[in-house]
């Protein structure tokens, strides 16, 4: 499989499985009642925008054994940045909303790609 069939199918897991998280976070834990629309938007937003990044421009910069560590945390945070101004909440819970959608499709990544 080609990098970039596998990058397809790591985007297409990623927004199956965060657009929901997110729906689910946002909706029941952190008690945000918005509109399934604006959440779709942001989260495919949020992941279009950034795993290009990890993927391709990442690897460019940083050769190191920590590369998916480092690459991850740095999606979180970008990520958070993105949620905390579309969604109007504050960072703590931006950051535990990303945390919580990038943690899940790591797993999910995971568990169904290798």
């Amino acid at each position: 499989m080609s990098y970039g069939f596998y990058f397809l199918i790591s985007l297409l897991l990623t927004l199956a499985v965060e657009i929901p998280t997110l729906f689910l976070v946002l909706r029941s834990l952190l008690k945000i009642k918005t509109q399934a629309k604006e959440i779709l938007y942001w989260g495919a937003f949020a992941s279009l925008f950034s795993l290009p990044y990890l993927w391709f421009v990442f690897p460019l910069f940083v050769s190191s054994r920590y590369y998916i560590l480092i690459g991850e945390i740095l999606v979180v945070f970008i990520e958070a940045i993105i949620l905390l101004k579309a969604f109007k909440i504050n960072f703590k819970n931006a950051f535990f909303l990303s945390l919580i959608a990038n943690t899940a499709s790591y797993v999910a990544g995971i568990l169904i790609l290798k």
